[in-house]
């Protein structure tokens, strides 16, 4: 990963969660600056002395919860990044999300891993084109953050042999194809491709809807065929 300087405050109740976030992005790069709190209150202390780059927080916790905290930080430091880490997707959760393209969601448990995937796409996406060649994703991995960045349109993927594709609206998962097969068959079936490339498309074009389940329900329809 690129080393650059970047100020990032981690916020949860579980210590041992912070020390592997904290130990495993100081691995990936060095010049992060990170610090770790165990609770609302203490992170809002580090909130009115320091302009971070990145908050990730926990919802439920000791002291002022995640809402309050993250509603703390955008109106202090509007161009500060989030990244939610909760068990918990409740309606407060899906309003933030609705109204922000720089806050996301991570779903607990997670693989690290993927946390740094996301912090990646977060500090170094080229969003204006919305064409990230993210390092050593998953297509589930790419899927997701089409999801939670509300993507309006087509994600298109090639195996060397097959061509797919993926539509989204608003980052639903509304159609996809491959050959001639259509709908959440052909979704699963790309998900199945070990080896690809793909890149993305913007439009707000009308395209037909096969698939009605939503797109977590999707993901995990595909765990429990592989």
């Amino acid at each position: 990963m690129t080393s650059v300087s970047k100020k990032i405050l981690i916020v949860d109740d579980e210590e041992d969660l912070t020390w592997s976030i904290s130990r495993s992005l100081r691995k990936e790069n060095e010049q992060y600056e990170i610090i770790c709190v165990n609770s609302g209150d203490e992170a809002l202390k580090f909130l009115k002395q320091i302009s971070f780059d990145l908050l990730i927080s926990d919802i439920r916790m000791p002291g002022k919860d995640g809402i309050m905290l993250i509603s703390y930080a955008k109106r202090h430091h509007p161009g500060m990044k989030v990244i939610v880490m909760s068990a918990w997707y409740g309606p407060e959760i899906r309003e933030m999300l609705k109204n922000a393209s720089d806050i996301f969601y991570v779903e607990k448990p997670f693989e690290i891993s993927y946390l740094k995937s996301i912090i990646y796409h977060v500090f170094f996406r080229i969003s204006d084109a919305y064409k990230d060649r993210l390092i050593d994703l998953s297509l589930k991995d790419i899927i997701r953050l089409n999801c939670q960045n509300k993507f309006n349109g087509s994600l298109n993927v090639t195996n060397g042999r097959e061509n797919g594709v993926i539509h989204f609206r608003a980052g639903e998962v509304i159609h996809a194809q491959v050959g001639e097969l259509e709908g959440e068959s052909a979704f699963l079936d790309v998900l199945n491709w070990n080896d690809f490339e793909y890149d993305t498309t913007l439009t707000d074009k009308p395209i037909k809807k096969t698939i009605n389940n939503g797109w977590k329900t999707l993901l995990d329809n595909c765990k429990s065929e592989t």
